[in-house]
């Protein structure tokens, strides 16, 4: 019996152990090959009928020329972003479009919402603040992160 409890504990060990050693960590760089100036977002009504979104805008300088910024989390989403080049430095663009659904129906009996779909939102892999952000980043394929804090709201914009 005190054989079989010996080797359990061993066993626990040698899992702990490998497991640390085998740790995959997510790239998170402290010094990463940019410098960032400005960071703003703003929330963004109109354009066609029932259509809204957010629009969050980075501005920064690159101190090396192989890094591409292919994704930034913000507010539990997962944006694409735009690059735009110029000769003080970079801007980022990320942009959500959310169709606003009107034909939804409420109703106290809960057969009477026959017909509503449930929302199917999306959990990105990262605990944020409203005003954070997390950059990918990629130098040479393999892709690094960067928490970016502060980001400033601007007002809303109403298109025509």
């Amino acid at each position: 019996m005190k054989q079989i409890y010996k080797l359990g504990i061993s066993l626990v060990l040698l899992i702990v152990i490998l497991s640390f050693t085998n740790c995959k960590t997510q790239n998170v760089d402290q010094a990463p090959p940019f410098t960032i100036h400005e960071k703003t977002y703003f929330y963004w009504v109109g354009g066609k009928k029932g259509t809204a979104g957010t629009e969050i805008r980075i501005k920064g300088v690159k101190t090396t020329t192989n890094v591409e910024f292919p994704t930034i989390f913000f507010q539990n989403h997962e944006y694409k972003i735009a690059t735009e080049i110029n000769i003080n430095g970079f801007v980022l663009i990320g942009n959500s479009t959310e169709l606003i659904k009107k034909d939804m129906i409420m109703h106290e009996d809960s057969a009477g919402e026959y017909g509503n779909t449930a929302p199917n939102e999306k959990k990105i892999p990262f605990d944020l603040q409203k005003d954070e952000a997390v950059l990918v980043y990629s130098i040479n394929g393999k892709d690094f992160y960067h928490k970016i804090t502060g980001i400033k709201q601007l007002e809303t914009v109403n298109y025509p």
